[in-house]
C-alpha cells in the first residue's frame, strides 16, 4: 500500500467523480489542496491546468472524491461493552438499565483504558471516511490532545440537585480551560458546553451553564426527548428516572414535580434556547415543539440506530424531512451501536422516512446531512469541498450512477470496504492505496 502525499506540501486528487458539495459534482473530478486547506476543486481538466506543475498526482480511478462525513454525535471514551471473556453484551432495552450500565462503567473502568478506547474509535471512524465528530468530553480529557480528526468536544455537567450546581460549574469551567489548552496546540480540536439532559442537570446549573456557553461564546449540546422515561419524569417528576435510576445512585428527587411548562418554553427561560444550541435524539419531541425549538434557533442530531437498539422509538424524520429542517446524523457511543458508520446511519433514516419525496433526492438530502449539515450544527469549517475549505475528504468506491441516483446508489452501498482513503487537514489519515 502506498502513502498519501503531504498535502500540506500540495497535491492534486483526480477520480472518476467529485463531489464538491450535495448540489455540486464533477464527472471526471479533481481536488488540488496545500497547506491543509482545498486550493482547487471541480472538473479534472480545469483543476490540471490551474494546479501549480510541481504537485505530485495522485489517481483515483473509479471512485469519488466526497466531503467527510461529519458524525455530530458520538462518545469515542465509551467503548464496546464486553463480558470479561470478551463476548459482547446485549444492549439492555430498559433504558435505565443502559444508563446504569455506562455508571458502572465509568466508575470501574481503568483511567488508562479512556485514552484507548478513544483512539480506537477515532481509527474506527476514519475508516468509513468520517473526518469531523461532535463529541461529548469524556473522563480522560488529556486524550483529546493527539485527535488527528476534526472534533467540537463538549464538556459535560451532570447534577440535578440545586446544591451541586457550583461544584459541576467550576467542574465545566475547568475542562472548558483545559480544552481550551488543547486547542491551542491542536487546532483541529475546538470546546463547547453540554449540559447533559434535562432530567439530569436541574434549573439551577442548567441556567448557569447556559450563561458560562454565553459568557464563553461557545455551542452547547444537549440530550434531548430520548425515552419515554425521561418524558415522565419531566411531565410530572414520576416513572423509572424516579423510581430505579436516582435511589441506584443514592439520589433524592422527589421535590421534583416536572418542568410545568413546554420544553421549549422551558429551554428559552434557562437560556439557552438559542444559536449554536445543539439538540441531539429529537424521539418524543411534538410536531410542535420541533417548530419551535427550530425557531427558536436549535438545530438537531437524528441517531436513529441507538434509539433503535434501546427501544426507544425514533424521530419523526418525515417531518424534518417535508418541513425542510435540516439535520444532522450521529452514531452515538460504541456502547449503544454496532460500528460508526455514518453510512448506516443514513440508511436508518432513509428507512424511517413516510414521505412522497423520492428516494434518489432523499438520499442526496441525507449526504448533505451527514456532511455539510453535520459541520454547521458543530460550528465547524468543512462539509464541502471548496476553495479556501478545509481539506477533509475521503475517496470511495464510485457506484456508477448519474444524477441523483447517484447519491441513492452511493447511500445505499457505501460502507468501510468502500473507502480507499480518509484526509483529515490535508493529511492522510486512513488508507491511501490508489
Amino acid at each position: 500500500m502506498t502513502k498519501a502525499p503531504d498535502g500540506m506540501q500540495g497535491v492534486v486528487y483526480t477520480a472518476s467523480r467529485l463531489v464538491a458539495a450535495a448540489g455540486a459534482t464533477f464527472s471526471p473530478g479533481a481536488l488540488a489542496m496545500s497547506g491543509g486547506s482545498v486550493l482547487l476543486a471541480g472538473p479534472k481538466a480545469e483543476v490540471l491546468r490551474a494546479a501549480p506543475a510541481y504537485f505530485p498526482r495522485v489517481e483515483y480511478p473509479g471512485a469519488a472524491i466526497v466531503p467527510g462525513l461529519v458524525n455530530a454525535h458520538v462518545h469515542l471514551q465509551i467503548p464496546r461493552f464486553a463480558d470479561p471473556a470478551g463476548n459482547p453484551l446485549p444492549i439492555p432495552r430498559p433504558f435505565v438499565d443502559w444508563i446504569l450500565r455506562v455508571i458502572a462503567w465509568k466508575r470501574g473502568a481503568d483511567p488508562a483504558s479512556f485514552a484507548g478506547n478513544f483512539n480506537a474509535g477515532v481509527d474506527e471512524a476514519l475508516s468509513f471516511g468520517t473526518t469531523a465528530v461532535g463529541e461529548i468530553a469524556g473522563p480522560d480529557l488529556s486524550a483529546y490532545g493527539g485527535c488527528s480528526l476534526r472534533a467540537r468536544i463538549y464538556a459535560e455537567g451532570i447534577g440535578f440537585a440545586p446544591q451541586a450546581a457550583g461544584d459541576v460549574l467550576a467542574a465545566v469551567t475547568d475542562a472548558i480551560r483545559r480544552l481550551e489548552e488543547t486547542a491551542a496546540s491542536n487546532p483541529l480540536v475546538l470546546p463547547g458546553v453540554s449540559p447533559h439532559t434535562l432530567f439530569t442537570v436541574g434549573e439551577t446549573l442548567l441556567r448557569s451553564l447556559a450563561d458560562l456557553a454565553v459568557a464563553k461564546g461557545l455551542p452547547s449540546c444537549v440530550h434531548l426527548a430520548e425515552s419515554s422515561p425521561e418524558m415522565a419524569f419531566l411531565t410530572d417528576g414520576g416513572g423509572e428516572i424516579a423510581t430505579r435510576l436516582y435511589p441506584a445512585v443514592g439520589k433524592d428527587v422527589s421535590w421534583f414535580r416536572g418542568l410545568r411548562r413546554t420544553i421549549p418554553e422551558y429551554l428559552r427561560e434557562v437560556g439557552l434556547l438559542r444559536e449554536g444550541l445543539l439538540l441531539v435524539h429529537n424521539v418524543h419531541l411534538s410536531l410542535p415543539e420541533i417548530d419551535a425549538l427550530h425557531a427558536g434557533g436549535a438545530r438537531f442530531v437524528l441517531c436513529p440506530r441507538s434509539n433503535a437498539a434501546h427501544g426507544n422509538g425514533a424521530p419523526d424524520v418525515t417531518h424534518f424531512v417535508d418541513a425542510k429542517i435540516p439535520f444532522a446524523l450521529g452514531t452515538d457511543s460504541l456502547g449503544s451501536v454496532p460500528d460508526l458508520s455514518l453510512w448506516s446511519e443514513a440508511r436508518a433514516v432513509r428507512e424511517r422516512y413516510k414521505g412522497r419525496k423520492k428516494d434518489a433526492a432523499l438520499c442526496r438530502e441525507l449526504f448533505q446531512a451527514a456532511t455539510e449539515h453535520g459541520a454547521a450544527v458543530l460550528g465547524l469549517p468543512g462539509g464541502i469541498l471548496a476553495p479556501g475549505a478545509p481539506a477533509d475528504f475521503a475517496v470511495v468506491d464510485d457506484p456508477g450512477s448519474d444524477k441523483d441516483r447517484f447519491f441513492r446508489d452511493l447511500v445505499e452501498k457505501t460502507d468501510r470496504a468502500n473507502v480507499r482513503l480518509t484526509v483529515v487537514a490535508g493529511q492522510s489519515a486512513y488508507g491511501g492505496a490508489a
